[in-house]
């Protein structure tokens, strides 16, 4: 019997599954854990590595397995393709010696592993950061994005609520069109004042994660027909679809990829998904399957099964 550890972790959340590998090669999923954001990157290494603590501590509890390593654990972790981000995670999975064999891969792996087939994809991932990542037959991969919020994450939920954000301000000003963004924004972060904004959100502890909770609001606004809502998610849209066309373009693909969809912004939302599936096809991009991968935990479970065997 192989014990398999999985954990995805990102801007957003962290979840963790503990899964017991049987010789026919099914996972049943015996515990699971969740816990806060654990980029390191975006909340630091305290904050980080305590919340994968904590997830993988209730999933291991919840597998009556407390206190005991797992044969193989992959964590697809944002941020860890940076090498201090990396040297820090593998420090930290060493002293909890989580498994036998440990393996931290980037988070855009394990949703990659959710598509059908391991021959090209690409893999969209639209959280509070964003990011595109292609690989081909051979196995080479490309990254387009994934340079955080302040000269990135286009199309991400951060995305969409900076644009909705600047759209309701300019309102304010006289520089855009009135919009039901200016009133919703105003009720749903409790001020009064249109310039009370900024001290809102300057004031917030994660200002970044605060403007990207507010994606929900403008896609609600947009579905509800208010123009300059329609206009934000329509841009966000046109730049989340130029990262997969970019991905694609980088390995000159020539079969048709596989894409599989990632994150809150486009998990949570089927009219955002239906917009960047739309300028996808108006790109002329075509795909041989379209997942969704609102679990991308379990792509790293796929992935710690396929060693498993392989071993």
């Amino acid at each position: 019997m192989t014990w398999l550890l999985g954990v995805d972790g990102g801007g957003s959340k962290t979840v963790a599954q503990v899964a017991r590998l049987t010789g026919d090669g099914e996972l049943h999923v015996r515990g699971s854990g969740s816990a806060g954001p654990s980029n390191i990157r975006a909340v630091g290494a305290e904050q980080a590595l305590a919340n994968l603590d904590r997830a993988i501590d209730t999933a291991l509890a919840a597998a009556e397995r407390g206190g005991k390593s797992c044969d193989i654990a992959v964590l697809a972790l944002a941020g860890s393709s940076l090498p201090d981000v990396r040297q820090q995670l593998g420090a930290w999975a060493n002293a909890r010696q989580l498994a036998a064999h440990t393996e931290i891969v980037h988070d855009a792996d394990a949703v990659l592993a959710m598509l059908p087939t391991a021959s090209a994809g690409v893999a969209l991932i639209l959280g509070t950061g964003s990011a595109a990542i292609g690989r081909d037959a051979e196995g080479r991969q490309s990254v387009v994005g994934g340079w955080g919020h302040l000269i990135g994450d286009f199309g991400s939920a951060f995305d969409i609520g900076r644009r909705g954000l600047i759209a309701a301000t300019a309102a304010v000003d006289g520089m855009g069109p009135q919009t039901a963004l200016l009133p919703a924004l105003l009720e749903h972060l409790g001020v009064d004042e249109p310039r009370e904004l900024v001290r809102e959100l300057g004031s917030a502890t994660e200002a970044k994660q605060r403007i990207a909770l507010l994606a929900p609001l403008v896609l609600a606004n947009s579905e509800a027909g208010d123009r300059v809502a329609g206009q934000v998610v329509d841009e966000c849209a046109a730049a989340a679809a130029a990262l997969v066309v970019a991905a694609i373009q980088k390995l000159d693909i020539a079969a048709l990829p596989g894409l599989a969809l990632a994150g809150g912004a486009v998990c949570n939302s089927r009219s955002y998904r239906d917009a960047v599936l739309q300028k996808l096809g108006a790109s002329g991009q075509r795909f041989a399957a379209v997942v969704v991968a609102d679990a991308p935990v379990d792509g790293t479970l796929r992935i710690a099964r396929d060693k498993a065997v392989r071993a």
